[in-house]
């Protein structure tokens, strides 16, 4: 169901280091937004009022040829819903948006993991300030755009007032955004919308106005009448060195990422009396048949009984299918107890070699920080010189699933010790099979800042040495990371390193010159796998060049392998 829900922010302390006292532009000013929201829902009428105050933060980031970004954060803000003060964690995190050089907005970036539906509400936030694209704009006479908002596309018209202010107005709604199969709604009506606003050199330095909007099910049995009045006026003070957005990295990608748990916090857990009580309730569901919100509950709340599994999953109590799905949902749950449990469990040299594999399986969804003790065990298992031909499998899937969990976290601190310490060891390393399982693992991790160290095995004598470089920078698509694999590909004689070079290439957004390069390894004079590989490197980018078909339909006029006819085929028609 679609919900029409007024911009709630909440203050959040992030420790990100210290400010950068060279932003010229940044500015802030108090925001306050006062919300009445009523709604009827099969004639059964409800409404709350909601009250927001805070200091609104603006600050211009990084700048390339096509595109820049701006940085925005709610600091210190106030929430009261029907007087009642609320919180709610996640409107205080740093935000990003991307702008195209036409001030058209492109992304968003968020400094934390957000629901779908949170980063709507921070979105909403930047779209009452998006100012952007009418910087080029002659607004002397009325002009009427097109924008979009969570709830569909519309007009509105901007006009330059006597006083040097523009004043804005929503016309209408041209479009909406489409609901569920079982709520669809009708174009959101404008009962009343208009906002003034001031433009200094560097942003907005002060706007107010008020907006009516209602939305009605095309059943007719919801109903829902927003009234929101918004106000912001620019701080003369400087910026409170305490805002975690001044202090931030001028590339959004570049910034860390905040816990979950500092975002999202949860309730104390309700546990159940002893170990024994939640390992026999476990025995007696059925684990496949529970929900995943009641398991997970039911984990989180019990965690501290979590251990006592460890001697049931030895003795097998748990039917193979039942214990697949429990090990799962304790890896998703990624609580200290739940890694500590897994860590366990593939440390355990008794316990089967597929119930440990399942373990790692299940580490891997980890996004919050292993503790040192637990890296540091898993790190000791995988160097032990006396492993079983079983244990130097597990050992090479730990280091992969280390990679996994630092692209979990990536951009925090946690993530960048942990490829850091992947990378010495592919440093210090003389064992080609470590060597490969390393590759795969940074690879795994998407870490760009290891990309000169993986390069290098680009020139190594083994060719599946040379391949897995090329997967791993595959995974860390950028321009350093291009060039490297391009110019390996100009003197590449083995067929998989070339299939993973080009493979690898595509990933990234190709140039006219690498593009006809990586489709002149489709001809004839290429192996059938490599030419499949060049062209599905080549048919990746056609979501930014539609010319890529007219180079690829001439292969097809006597092409007579089957496998490289089907990826002519894919690429030029798609898979209809």
């Amino acid at each position: 169901m679609k919900r029409v829900t007024p911009l709630l922010l909440c203050t959040l302390t992030l420790p990100f280091g210290s400010v950068n006292a060279s932003q010229e532009c940044a500015r802030w000013g108090k925001f306050t937004t006062h919300a009445s929201t009523k709604m009827t829902t099969l004639n059964t009428p409800s409404q709350n009022k909601l009250t927001v105050s805070g200091d609104l933060v603006y600050r211009p980031l990084l700048k390339k040829d096509k595109h820049y970004w701006l940085g925005l954060q709610l600091s210190s803000a106030e929430l009261k819903l029907d007087n009642t003060p609320i919180q709610a964690l996640y409107y205080s995190v740093p935000f990003a948006v991307k702008i195209a050089s036409s001030g058209d907005i492109l992304d968003y970036h968020f400094a934390a993991k957000l629901k779908p539906e949170d980063e709507q509400k921070l979105m909403a936030i930047y779209q009452q300030f998006h100012i952007e694209h009418l910087k080029n704009l002659d607004l002397s006479a009325p002009t009427i755009l097109e924008e979009n908002d969570n709830l569909g596309r519309y007009r509105i018209q901007y006009q330059a007032r006597a006083d040097t202010s523009i004043q804005k107005q929503k016309l209408d709604y041209t479009l909406t955004t489409q609901g569920t199969q079982l709520f669809s709604f009708k174009k959101p009506h404008i009962k009343q919308d208009l906002f003034t606003f001031n433009l200094t050199d560097c942003w907005i330095s002060e706007l107010q106005g008020y907006n009516n909007t209602l939305v009605e099910s095309a059943r007719g049995d919801i109903n829902i009448n927003v009234s929101q009045t918004i106000r912001y006026t620019q701080k003369q003070q400087p910026i409170a060195t305490n805002v975690a957005l001044m202090s931030l990295p001028m590339s959004p990608l570049k910034w860390p990422q905040l816990p979950q748990s500092s975002v999202y916090p949860k309730p104390k857990p309700v546990p159940l009396s002893s170990a024994k009580s939640f390992t026999d309730l476990l025995l007696s569901k059925d684990l496949r048949g529970l929900s995943t919100e009641a398991l997970l509950q039911l984990l989180y709340d019990n965690q501290t009984h979590l251990n006592a599994l460890h001697s049931l999953i030895k003795q097998g109590s748990f039917e193979d299918k039942q214990l697949s799905r429990l090990l799962l949902m304790i890896g998703k749950s990624d609580f200290t107890y739940a890694h500590q449990l897994l860590t366990d469990l593939y440390l355990d040299t008794e316990l089967d070699a597929n119930q440990r594999f399942r373990s790692l399986m299940a580490l891997k969804y980890s996004e919050q920080p292993l503790s040192p003790e637990l890296i540091d065990s898993i790190y000791s298992h995988i160097d032990s010189e006396e492993l079983t031909s079983s244990d130097e499998k597990l050992a090479r899937t730990a280091l992969m699933v280390l990679g996994v969990i630092a692209s979990n976290q990536a951009g925090s601190e946690f993530a960048q010790s942990l490829t850091e310490s992947l990378a010495d060891r592919l440093a210090t390393t003389l064992d080609a099979k470590k060597q490969a399982t390393l590759l795969t693992a940074l690879g795994n991790s998407a870490d760009a800042a290891h990309q000169e160290s993986v390069s290098k095995f680009l020139q190594n004598d083994d060719a599946k040495l040379r391949a897995k470089a090329a997967q791993a920078l595959g995974n860390m698509p950028n321009e350093i990371s291009l060039g490297y694999l391009e110019k390996s590909l100009k003197n590449e004689s083995n067929t998989d390193a070339q299939q993973a070079l080009l493979s690898a290439m595509g990933n990234n957004q190709l140039s006219e010159r690498q593009i006809d390069n990586v489709i002149g390894f489709a001809q004839k004079q290429q192996s059938n796998a490599v030419r499949v590989a060049a062209i599905n490197a080549a048919a990746k980018q056609m979501t930014h060049n539609q010319e890529i078909k007219n180079k690829l339909k001439p292969l097809l006029k006597q092409e007579r392998d089957q496998q490289v006819l089907r990826a002519l085929m894919n690429a030029i028609h798609g898979n209809n």
